[in-house]
């Protein structure tokens, strides 16, 4: 055999993935979160969980997607079926569902070296005014028309060629940042993932997290908000250099506590104008002696801002005022996102000298979409035609 045909053989050798092997994964993951789910003669789980699926690669709503498809069931009747699988009180048990699913299949080489890991929180608009349901939302600053919100929390890997969500936690207005923080890690713990970092965002910066991590031995990076007008944390801005100093918030009262804060000069362009601005990190069990560092390394964080960005593009559409039913549209996303991730490392590596890379050209979100798009269009068989009913006139 000729050195060439031996190169054709091993190319035939490699697997090849088709639009059906990236559906029925996805399809198999959602609908064996829903075991009691009756079947009718039109409509069951898998007809459910691709609907979904259809609706949030298209980012439209289930109502659309199913008048797109010939053979698919009413958009009331899914939506019937989902608020009956996913009620308000059984929120639990969605949200240990989704992260069951989430940890499926994760790439061997997580588990080589510890992680650097992002926490953050995403918002989903709230208009509802039912009390009961209001029970469920959080307030925050107005967006999009409201000061209520779906909230949820999420872990995140920061880790080149795949970047992974490990666990999202509902957040309820009783769930203070500890408590989240906590929940989220004990799902990385559950994992046996070694953290070599953590970064969290401004929401976090506070006493009982500090506290908390610094006790657990957890070494992180948490930006700061600049408060004051001449007094906190703004007064700490000055000079021409970076440095790094140790802090008491809150001093002369009894909730006074003390922490190591990396004050970092940088540059900013506005209108053409380049000046400076300063940030400021807390850093807990982290030993760099440039404070400037910092900043470079807490940069990584906005790996986990991509993935929402990323998320909105795969998330259907809803008015709906079920908490859980929410939940359930926002961890479809976050489960074809680290699908597609996931897929894109085993498919699209590329030999290179000390290791391997990523081709992420070789399977973009879209194509990613679009596989699935195609193989739920053929199982359900697009409307292509339209018949006139009655004769048109001034033909």
């Amino acid at each position: 055999m000729t050195s060439t045909s031996k190169k054709l053989a091993q190319y035939a050798a490699w697997p090849t993935l088709t639009d059906r092997d990236v559906y029925r994964v996805l399809s198999d993951q959602l609908t064996s979160m829903f075991p009691d789910m009756p079947a009718g003669y039109k409509c069951d789980a898998e007809t459910v969980s691709d609907l979904v699926v259809k609706a949030s690669v298209e980012g439209t709503t289930l109502e659309g997607t199913c008048a797109d498809l010939t053979a698919a069931p009413t958009g009331e009747t899914v939506r019937a079926y989902l608020n009956d699988a996913l009620a308000v009180t059984e929120l639990t048990e969605a949200q240990c569902a989704v992260n069951q699913r989430l940890q499926d299949r994760l790439p061997r080489r997580l588990w080589r070296a510890p992680l650097e890991l992002a926490i953050d929180l995403h918002d989903e608009p709230f208009y509802g005014k039912d009390p009961l349901l209001q029970a469920y939302a959080c307030r925050g600053e107005a967006q999009a028309g409201t000061t209520w919100f779906y909230r949820v929390a999420t872990v995140y890997v920061l880790h080149h060629g795949v970047p992974c969500t490990l666990g999202v936690v509902f957040v309820l207005p009783e769930h203070t940042p500890q408590m989240l923080v906590q929940s989220l890690l004990a799902l990385v713990k559950r994992l046996k993932i070694r953290v070599a970092g953590l970064y969290l965002d401004k929401g976090f910066c506070g006493r009982a997290v500090i506290e908390y991590l610094e006790a657990a031995g957890y070494p992180a990076i948490i930006a700061c908000p600049i408060r004051g007008k001449q007094g906190g944390t703004r007064a700490l801005c000055h000079g021409r250099k970076s440095y790094w100093t140790t802090h008491t918030f809150a001093a002369g009262t009894a909730n006074a506590y003390s922490a190591r804060l990396a004050i970092v000069r940088t540059y900013a362009t506005d209108h053409g104008q380049r000046r400076a601005t300063w940030c400021v990190y807390v850093v807990i069990h982290l030993k760099v002696s440039d404070p400037s560092i910092m900043r470079a390394r807490y940069r990584a964080r906005f790996g986990v801002e991509g993935s929402y960005r990323a998320m909105r593009q795969t998330h259907a559409k809803t008015t709906s005022r079920n908490p859980a039913v929410r939940f359930f549209l926002l961890g479809v996303a976050f489960l074809i996102l680290n699908l597609w991730v996931i897929v894109r490392w085993h498919f699209c590596q590329v030999p290179r000298r000390g290791g391997r890379t990523v081709n992420q050209k070789a399977y973009e979100l879209q194509r990613h979409q679009q596989f699935l798009r195609r193989a739920i269009e053929r199982r359900y068989d697009s409307v292509s035609t339209i018949q006139a009913q009655v004769a048109p006139l001034q033909l």
